[in-house]
Protein backbone atom coordinates (compact mmCIF):
# COMPACT_ATOMS: atom_id res chain seq x y z
CA UNK A 1 0.00 0.00 0.00
CA UNK A 2 1.63 2.94 -0.70
CA UNK A 3 1.36 6.33 1.44
CA UNK A 4 1.35 9.74 1.21
CA UNK A 5 1.46 12.73 3.34
CA UNK A 6 0.21 15.89 2.09
CA UNK A 7 0.73 19.25 3.51
CA UNK A 8 -1.73 22.08 2.58
CA UNK A 9 0.10 25.91 2.48
CA UNK A 10 2.38 25.26 5.21
CA UNK A 11 3.81 28.59 6.40
CA UNK A 12 6.70 27.52 8.95
CA UNK A 13 9.62 26.04 6.80
CA UNK A 14 10.67 24.14 10.00
CA UNK A 15 8.01 22.45 10.00
CA UNK A 16 8.32 21.10 6.76
CA UNK A 17 11.39 20.00 8.00
CA UNK A 18 10.38 18.37 11.02
CA UNK A 19 7.47 16.22 9.06
CA UNK A 20 10.23 15.19 6.82
CA UNK A 21 12.33 13.90 9.75
CA UNK A 22 9.21 12.45 11.45
CA UNK A 23 8.05 10.06 8.35
CA UNK A 24 11.66 8.99 7.71
CA UNK A 25 11.49 7.90 11.60
CA UNK A 26 8.12 5.82 10.51
CA UNK A 27 10.06 4.89 7.28
CA UNK A 28 7.55 6.89 5.00
CA UNK A 29 9.03 8.80 2.10
CA UNK A 30 6.50 10.05 -0.19
CA UNK A 31 5.68 14.21 0.93
CA UNK A 32 4.22 16.03 -0.97
CA UNK A 33 3.24 20.17 -0.38
CA UNK A 34 0.75 22.02 -1.88
CA UNK A 35 0.98 25.84 -2.19
CA UNK A 36 3.45 25.97 0.27
CA UNK A 37 4.38 29.89 1.68
CA UNK A 38 8.18 29.85 0.17
CA UNK A 39 8.48 28.46 -3.54
CA UNK A 40 12.08 27.49 -2.15
CA UNK A 41 10.86 26.14 1.37
CA UNK A 42 12.73 22.40 0.26
CA UNK A 43 15.65 24.27 0.33
CA UNK A 44 15.52 26.51 3.21
CA UNK A 45 17.84 26.07 5.64
CA UNK A 46 15.29 25.93 8.19
CA UNK A 47 14.11 23.47 6.35
CA UNK A 48 16.82 21.22 6.03
CA UNK A 49 18.23 21.63 9.77
CA UNK A 50 14.86 20.68 11.43
CA UNK A 51 14.81 17.66 9.04
CA UNK A 52 17.83 16.21 10.87
CA UNK A 53 18.78 13.17 8.44
CA UNK A 54 15.38 13.07 5.99
CA UNK A 55 17.17 15.00 3.69
CA UNK A 56 16.46 11.81 1.27
CA UNK A 57 12.90 12.86 2.26
CA UNK A 58 13.10 16.50 1.41
CA UNK A 59 14.99 15.76 -1.73
CA UNK A 60 11.81 13.47 -2.86
CA UNK A 61 9.09 15.67 -1.84
CA UNK A 62 7.05 17.40 -4.64
CA UNK A 63 5.42 20.91 -4.84
CA UNK A 64 1.89 21.20 -6.25
CA UNK A 65 -0.62 23.96 -6.53
CA UNK A 66 -3.78 21.94 -5.83
CA UNK A 67 -5.00 19.21 -3.38
CA UNK A 68 -6.11 17.28 -6.16
CA UNK A 69 -2.67 17.10 -8.01
CA UNK A 70 -1.41 15.81 -4.73
CA UNK A 71 -4.25 13.41 -4.43
CA UNK A 72 -3.03 12.14 -7.65
CA UNK A 73 -2.92 7.89 -7.53
CA UNK A 74 -4.37 7.75 -3.91
CA UNK A 75 -7.25 5.62 -3.52
CA UNK A 76 -8.20 6.75 0.53
CA UNK A 77 -8.15 10.39 2.22
CA UNK A 78 -7.25 10.08 5.90
CA UNK A 79 -7.75 13.93 7.43
CA UNK A 80 -8.29 15.32 10.44
CA UNK A 81 -10.72 17.82 12.20
CA UNK A 82 -10.80 19.43 15.73
CA UNK A 83 -14.48 19.38 15.43
CA UNK A 84 -17.01 16.93 14.99
CA UNK A 85 -18.94 17.76 12.02
CA UNK A 86 -22.72 17.42 10.66
CA UNK A 87 -21.27 17.18 6.85
CA UNK A 88 -18.87 16.05 4.43
CA UNK A 89 -17.65 12.44 4.42
CA UNK A 90 -18.58 9.78 7.36
CA UNK A 91 -15.96 9.93 9.75
CA UNK A 92 -14.26 6.86 11.15
CA UNK A 93 -11.73 6.08 14.32
CA UNK A 94 -8.34 5.20 12.74
CA UNK A 95 -7.62 2.01 14.42
CA UNK A 96 -11.10 0.58 12.33
CA UNK A 97 -10.49 2.62 9.54
CA UNK A 98 -6.92 1.55 8.64
CA UNK A 99 -8.21 -2.15 9.93
CA UNK A 100 -10.68 -2.44 6.76
CA UNK A 101 -8.35 -0.56 4.58
CA UNK A 102 -5.74 -3.50 4.96
CA UNK A 103 -8.10 -6.60 4.78
CA UNK A 104 -9.57 -4.67 1.55
CA UNK A 105 -9.57 -7.05 -1.85
CA UNK A 106 -7.53 -4.34 -3.37
CA UNK A 107 -5.22 -3.25 -0.50
CA UNK A 108 -1.62 -3.60 -2.18
CA UNK A 109 -3.01 -1.47 -5.11
CA UNK A 110 -4.02 1.09 -2.90
CA UNK A 111 -2.75 4.24 -2.04
CA UNK A 112 -3.68 6.24 1.51
CA UNK A 113 -2.95 9.86 1.81
CA UNK A 114 -2.73 12.10 5.30
CA UNK A 115 -3.69 15.21 4.66
CA UNK A 116 -2.65 17.90 7.25
CA UNK A 117 -3.74 21.47 6.69
CA UNK A 118 -2.45 24.88 7.20
CA UNK A 119 -0.79 26.17 10.74
CA UNK A 120 -2.38 29.11 10.61
CA UNK A 121 -5.65 28.18 9.76
CA UNK A 122 -6.59 24.86 9.47
CA UNK A 123 -8.22 23.09 6.42
CA UNK A 124 -11.43 24.20 4.56
CA UNK A 125 -14.30 22.93 4.43
CA UNK A 126 -14.00 22.03 0.83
Amino acid sequence: MQTRFILIQPSHAGNVGAAARAMKTMGFDDLVLVAPRWANVLKREETIQRASGALDVLKNARIVATLDEALTGMTHLCATAMTPRDFGPPTVAPRAHFDALLKAPDASQSGVAFLFGSERFGMANE
